[in-house]
């Protein structure tokens, strides 16, 4: 039987992010691909408040290589969250891998993101800090380094709140890969701490 994923800290972190994710891709970062017949009236008006609000010209004068990254969103992004959710629960054992690519994927888009941002010399203060673009940005990155990490030392041994959700998935899914890898090949892991 599964371990509940309540006694998984660093699992129910992450189903509690892709809980938000989920509805966060649905209702707003990908409306771009949904015709005009079906979208309701207000997705519009909350994109125009978030520019208004944030400053945040990937939804208003996106560069073109946005483009690709809200098709990765579409093509990657929600089908592994809707894989995610009920493998997390479950304990599936494919998580690790899984989540370092996504770490990995997450953190590279979000960092090239947060220094196009950082260019933008129209925003205050505010805008670019831990209460604007920044800390939405940012907290993608810190998860999206812990998965890549735990998860590629598994390996190595056999738009938004995502630079910090990035990395710290990718670190924790790494350090998971390479414990798992160092018990099955009898090799000596990567990460020395007992997860």
């Amino acid at each position: 039987m599964a371990t509940s994923i309540f006694h998984r800290k660093r699992d129910l972190v992450y189903l509690v992010f892709f809980l938000i994710h989920l509805p966060v891709m649905l209702a707003f970062d990908l409306t771009s691909f949904y015709p005009t017949s079906i979208k309701p009236a207000w997705m519009p008006q909350v994109r125009a408040w978030y520019y208004n609000t944030y400053g945040d010209r990937f939804f208003s004068e996106p560069p073109s290589w946005f483009t690709l990254y809200t098709l990765l969103e579409l093509t990657y992004h929600l089908p592994l969250t809707l894989w995610a959710i009920p493998a997390l629960l479950r304990n599936d054992p494919r998580i690790p891998l899984h989540l370092l690519i996504f770490g990995l994927q997450t953190t590279i888009t979000t960092l090239t993101c947060m220094a196009e941002m950082l260019s933008w010399e129209e925003l205050n203060e505010k805008q670019r800090g831990v209460q604007g673009l920044g800390g939405m940005y940012g907290g993608y990155l810190g998860l999206g380094w812990r998965m890549w990490k735990e998860n590629s030392s598994w390996v190595m041994a056999g738009r938004r709140a995502n630079f910090s959700i990035g990395v710290f998935m990718a670190v924790d899914c790494y350090a998971r890969l390479d414990q798992l890898l160092s018990k099955t090949k009898g090799i000596e892991p990567v990460t020395k701490k007992e997860l």
